[in-house]
């Protein structure tokens, strides 16, 4: 494997810990009054957490190899082809494009559904107000409304998970399941291992420590509070601020990153010698 590939990881990484089950959920957790009795079960959480996506990723890999196998050659040499390359330059492009579209919601929160970041951890609303902003008050209270909605599914979710044996590990499983279907980082991953042509056991030894970095920011965050108690308050606060602020934007530029590295595969492959293309060899 390259330093390249690891760059890639990388960021795919910290993209993915930025998620509702790896960073939102814990925040929420460690906001929470009792959070100095609880600090440890958020620990738990996030090690259900890791598991479960390390299981998916074991399952992607597992589907790839044997891939592979039916192609000949292995899966890597799938991504060779060139209407493959092709299909990965226009898909790419095409979401990168997408990535620059103006939600006309900018700075509002995105409630839209399960995912939907918008109220403090009590089910108040973010900013304080009742989302009247000018150009569009009406779009923008029904956004509230549904991100009040979602933030009060999660906190009853959450309570009920602390109040049960086991239900964190649940609450885990939940989150993880209902972000099966914006997985663009972690499948872009997978991607990205099985293109370097690397073992499956390389491949599976890389997967978790991308299931580790993706944890690390929530992991931080556990020690912090362990650390600081109450002191670490203000700052949880302003991060989950931030969060609600930066939730409309989040799948555009998760869409953008994703479709920037399959159109830089995609023309580093087409065009390896042309002058013009920055990706190629």
């Amino acid at each position: 494997m390259t330093l390249e590939t690891f760059v890639q990881l990388g960021v795919l990484a910290l993209i993915d810990s930025t998620s509702i089950g790896t960073l939102v959920i814990p925040v929420w957790l460690l906001m929470r009054r009792d959070a100095g009795r609880t600090t440890g079960k958020v620990a738990a959480y996030l090690g259900a957490v890791g598991v479960f996506y390390f299981l998916v990723g074991l399952l992607l890999l597992s589907g790839a190899a044997g891939l592979g196998r039916v192609l000949g050659g292995g899966l890597g040499s799938f991504f060779e082809l060139a209407p493959v390359q092709v299909l990965m330059v226009a898909a790419g492009a095409g979401m990168l494009i997408w990535s620059f579209k103006d939600t006309s919601l900018k700075g509002t929160p995105n409630g839209g559904g399960e995912n939907g970041v918008g109220a403090t951890a009590e089910g108040t609303p973010a900013n304080g107000t009742g989302g009247t902003g000018s150009g569009g008050g009406g779009r923008s209270a029904a956004v509230l409304q549904r991100s009040r909605a979602t933030e009060h599914r999660w906190q009853r979710r959450i309570g009920k998970a602390l109040d049960s044996r086991g239900g964190l590990l649940g609450l885990a499983l939940l989150a993880g399941v209902l972000e099966l279907p914006t997985m663009l980082p972690y499948l872009a991953a997978v991607g990205v291992l099985t293109s370097a042509g690397a073992g499956w056991s390389v491949s599976a030894g890389m997967l978790a420590l991308y299931c580790l970095v993706m944890l690390l920011p929530a992991l931080l965050l556990v020690l912090l509070r362990c650390v600081l108690g109450r002191h670490l308050d203000g700052p949880l606060e302003r991060l989950r601020a931030w969060l609600t602020k930066v939730s409309g934007e989040a799948v555009l530029w998760v869409v953008g990153i994703v479709g920037f590295l399959m159109l830089r595969a995609g023309l580093a492959g087409l065009f390896p010698d042309a002058s013009w293309n920055p990706f190629g060899g």
